[in-house]
This record gives structure tokens, sequence and C-alpha cells, in this order.
């Protein structure tokens, strides 16, 4: 399983992992193109794909700062799900020195329900803390999100922190009203 940074200039990798990017979230939840590409420019900021036998596997983007790293998307693609790719690529992102940080929806259905338990598997643990996703475009909507922690619980400082960059690094990548 090979990491790669993802880049435009690349185009067949660029389109296979664009696409697996837009058909694995809602759109309230994706950046636009335009703001995924200032986000790229960013030394903050790691779009990586994921591939085995020149095959994409998935994709994961994620922000390191100080001592953490924010997953702010993960996906595999759909005919791979129950493979154990998942399990294989957030265990090589998570064992690290940062302290990881990921959200995920409330648990309000199955599917809900089994992503903590993906995560609580490799690892992972619910924190108490809830947080307020501001939407990536202008006609989305706030989302509650639950958020998870690696190795171990966060603090509520540490939560405070990841509010802070959220604020002034994530946001500074969304649509923004002119």
């Amino acid at each position: 399983m090979e990491f790669k940074i993802i880049k435009q200039d690349n185009s067949e990798q660029w389109e296979k992992a664009w696409n697996l990017y837009e058909n694995s979230f809602p759109m309230a939840e994706r950046r636009k193109l335009e703001d995924h590409l200032r986000a790229c420019e960013s030394n903050l900021f790691h779009p990586v794909s994921i591939w085995e036998d020149d095959q994409l596997i998935g994709i994961a983007f994620y922000w390191e700062w100080s001592t953490y790293r924010y997953i702010e998307y993960l996906a595999v693609l759909p005919e791979l799900h129950g493979k154990g790719y998942g399990s294989q690529i957030i265990k090589k992102i998570r064992d690290s020195e940062f302290t990881i940080i990921l959200e995920i929806d409330p648990l309000i259905n199955e599917l809900s329900v089994r992503r903590l338990q993906f995560y609580e598997q490799a690892g992972f643990q619910l924190t108490p803390y809830r947080f307020m996703h501001l939407p990536y475009r202008l006609d989305g909507e706030p989302q509650e999100l639950l958020i998870l922690s690696y190795p171990k619980m966060i603090t509520k400082e540490q939560h405070q922190d990841f509010l802070s960059f959220i604020d002034s690094h994530v946001r500074n990548y969304c649509e923004m009203p002119s």
C-alpha cells in the first residue's frame, strides 16, 4: 500500500482521487474545487491517495500542526469496503507521534454506529466533546459532529486547540461570501 500526495498535474491520479472524494461525501460536506486547490497550497494540509498495484484504494485528507493530526476525510472505494483497506489506512495514519482527532456524524442510524465501531476497533476513543461544524459551502447548514481521538481521549484544552485550528486555518478554505 502506497500513500501518494494528490497533485492536479498528474491528471489520471487526480481524476480518480477527486471522483472518489466527490462520490463519498455529501455536497455540503465537501469543498469546491477551487477551495480544495487553495488548501493544497498549505503546508499543513496533506491530501493523499492510497494505491496498491497501480489501483486506487482510497483517499485521506488530513491537517498537521503542533502535535496534532486532524483527519478531515477518509474514503475507500465502495467496491473495496469490507476487505480491510480502511483499517490498514487508518492504522498507517494514526501510528505517529501526533494526537489524532477526527469527527463523525451523530449516532442516528446503523451506518453511523458502524463507523463509530470501526474507529473504536482502531483504538480511537469517543470524547465527551461536540463540535458544530460550519458548512464548506454557502448553501450548507452547520452540522453537529462527535469527536474521536487517538491514542487517548483529548483533554478540554486539546479540544480547544482543535477548535482554534479549525477556525484559524480550515475555515479559510471554505466558500466565503463575496
